[in-house]
């Protein structure tokens, strides 16, 4: 199966985001970055490549520790605001799935959240391996799935009872590789040292208004809820925003957010 019209509208609603993604995404994005970083092993003087990068900040996160970062996305826009943002750090237009590096060019390669919006996961991280040099490292982070994160019950629970889903153009399951079994693919590419940990975060929005919110937050749930009738999205409306009632500390809602970051390691070249 093709997934063409799920990366337009990706791409399309990404590029769309970038200079509103510091107020809403990247309040809960950002939250990995640490352990990402750890668990690829960071150190300074390393040459690291950002996948699917956004508006740069595990990369310019990166640059503050010391090292050669790059970023690279498919959106004309992230990679605008990401140069804007941190004018040090080197950042170009590209396909995840197909980059434009040479073999074994960087010593780390990470992607935050990228996975879930490539058509083709195990291709991305074949392309990993290929520009990460001997001895490299790579690690990504992933959403948990509703049944392990509350912020993701409350939202595609709320979807998946009135949606058609049928209606949103066919994509990929963006919870496929947020386990540990779902990241083994990477030993069939040659990775080694498979290792995880859970990143417990915090999804925070204003105590009102969290669907409209979520529309600003996110790429995918729009693709499915703008191709429903309006009876049906102000049904998901209300029970967005009545089960979001349990979490309101304040003036915000504060909903557990769970994600995964996966790391491994390329090892050295055989002969």
């Amino acid at each position: 199966m093709t997934y063409d019209d799920f990366r337009a509208g990706e791409l399309q609603g990404w590029d769309a985001r970038a200079n509103t993604y510091e107020t809403a995404t990247a309040r809960a994005t950002v939250q990995s970055i640490p352990d990402l970083l750890a668990a690829a092993r960071v150190a300074p003087g390393k040459r690291l490549l950002d996948v699917c990068c956004g508006p740069g900040f595990a990369a310019g996160a990166a640059a503050a520790l010391g090292v050669e970062a790059h970023g690279v996305d498919f959106a004309p826009g992230m990679v605008r605001a990401a140069q804007a943002r941190f004018p040090c750090v080197t950042f170009v237009e590209g396909d995840a799935e197909n980059l434009p590096f040479d073999d074994a060019s960087f010593d780390v390669v990470v992607c935050n959240f990228g996975v879930n919006h490539v058509t083709d996961p195990v291709r991305a991280a074949r392309e990993a391996y290929r520009v990460l040099g001997p001895d490299g490292y790579y690690a990504y982070s992933a959403w948990l799935p509703p049944e392990q994160n509350p912020a993701f019950k409350l939202i595609f629970g709320s979807v998946g009872t009135y949606a058609d889903m049928s209606a949103a153009p066919p994509a990929p399951d963006q919870f496929a590789l947020a386990c540990t079994e779902g990241a083994r693919f990477l030993t069939d590419i040659g990775f080694m040292e498979i290792a995880h940990r859970t990143v417990q975060g915090i999804l925070c929005a204003p105590a009102s208004g969290l669907f409209d919110y979520l529309m600003r937050w996110s790429v995918r749930m729009p693709l499915i809820v703008q191709n429903q009738s309006e009876a049906v999205r102000e049904k998901i409306r209300k029970a967005i925003e009545t089960e979001a009632r349990a979490f309101i500390v304040g003036d915000e809602i504060r909903i557990p957010l769970l994600s995964i970051v996966v790391s491994s390691h390329k090892g050295e070249v055989a002969s």
